[in-house]
């Protein structure tokens, strides 16, 4: 039996300070293997953008733990080494505000790649994540300004897959873009997850999308 990609044990969060800290993600548990896309679903309020933050590394939960290929990976040290933090790499919402504006595209994944996960050769890493991410390589050159939001989040995309990683979050990917843009994005995402045996965990409150996923978990808000 293979090791899951990621797993979830009873993680909940708590935010605030003193008499105004209060619960913002329910217990919850999951496991997704490699190449399984999970749909996270649920009002606003339910903590599906902590539970996001929390396997991202960008915050920690206040109990339970995450596994990534089997290591211990909500740990109080936020500060992984860069071989562990390449495994679980984020696809934003905001694709414009992830990139450095002065930076080509092409730029941004080398810098990525050389931080993260060091290329077999020159543009090999590049070459590849921009056809996974069918991201058009004639377009790589160009500042994050010169390109639509669509041509943004397959960039982000293919930043993200370049560095090889186990796990993908991506929290609202679509929601900035006009229908048939994200349409097509959201199927590039998951075909990249699939093709590439990378586990993804889709925040989302489309429910089409959703249903496009190996399954779904609804969350609700905590109970006050």
């Amino acid at each position: 039996m293979s090791i899951p990609a990621l797993e979830v044990s009873a993680l909940s969060a708590l935010r605030g300070h003193g008499a105004a800290r209060r619960l913002v993600l329910e217990p919850l548990g999951f496991t997704l293997a490699p190449g399984e896309s999970v749909a996270v679903t649920g009002p606003s309020g339910a903590g599906k953008s902590t539970l996001a933050d929390i396997v991202l590394g960008l915050e920690l939960p206040d109990s339970g733990e995450i596994r990534v290929l089997g290591q211990h990976w909500s740990a109080p040290k936020r500060s992984h080494a860069p071989a562990r933090r390449r495994l679980v790499q984020g696809v934003p919402q905001d694709p414009a505000a992830a990139f450095v504006p002065r930076w080509s595209i092409r730029t941004s994944l080398q810098q990525a790649i050389h931080r993260l996960a060091p290329p077999a050769g020159p543009g090999t890493g590049i070459d590849r994540a921009a056809e996974l991410a069918q991201f058009d390589t004639a377009l790589l050159d160009r500042c994050p300004h010169q390109l639509s939001g669509g041509q943004l989040q397959r960039a982000a995309l293919a930043r993200a897959v370049a560095v090889n990683p186990s796990v993908l979050v991506a929290d609202e990917p679509t929601s900035a873009l006009d229908p048939d843009t994200a349409q097509a994005v959201a199927g590039q995402l998951l075909s990249t997850a699939a093709n590439s045996g990378i586990a993804l965990l889709l925040i989302t409150h489309d429910p089409q999308l959703a249903a496009q996923c190996s399954r779904t978990i609804a969350i609700r808000p905590p109970s006050r």
